[in-house]
């Protein structure tokens, strides 16, 4: 009786090819599986950073004095007095947009994570980044960094249809 599939060791081996007498461990997987790797790993960047906040404090609008902090001599003050506006100008903006950074957090974390309406998610995604970079990165490296390489990721992964590999997307569509 001969098994139904190859052993695990022929295929391993059949996927990985030598070069100069070392292994290609990108030949482990094929160019879309990394993509799906990458959107993947971004998904749960961004539903970590729904996990480590203080959401009984946050959704209460706890942040919010901070984000007023880093309006004031902004870089860019068009785009500093639209976040005064819009999000800073009134108790119930305040916890309005405390609610609205939760839920779009972990809606692009689920998305991605998924790969659940995919590209939905990678452009909330790059519309949050833009934004963080825009209001804390310009003075913060470690947020400038941070986000950037989110939105890099996050455009690459939307200009290769990541989501189409190891995703509900590739199930339903």
């Amino acid at each position: 009786m001969q098994p139904l599939a190859p052993p695990l060791w022929r295929i391993h081996r059949q996927r990985h090819h030598l070069r100069s007498g070392s292994l290609d461990i990108f030949s482990w997987l094929t160019r879309e599986e990394w993509l799906a790797i990458l959107r993947i790993g971004v998904g749960l960047w961004w539903l970590e950073s729904v996990r480590h906040k203080d959401l009984h404090s946050f959704l209460r609008g706890g942040a919010m004095d901070w984000v007023q902090s880093l309006t004031e001599n902004h870089p860019i003050p068009p785009f500093a007095r639209a976040i005064q506006r819009v999000s800073l100008s009134s108790p119930r903006r305040r916890l309005v947009t405390s609610w609205l950074v939760v839920a779009g957090e972990a809606s692009v974390g689920v998305s991605l994570t998924l790969g659940f309406l995919t590209p939905a998610g990678l452009v909330l995604g790059m519309f949050l980044n833009l934004n963080y970079f825009l209001l804390a990165g310009l003075r913060d490296q470690g947020e400038q960094g941070q986000n950037l390489m989110m939105l890099l990721s996050e455009a690459v992964c939307f200009a290769t249809a990541a989501g189409m590999t190891w995703s509900i997307d590739a199930l339903l569509f």
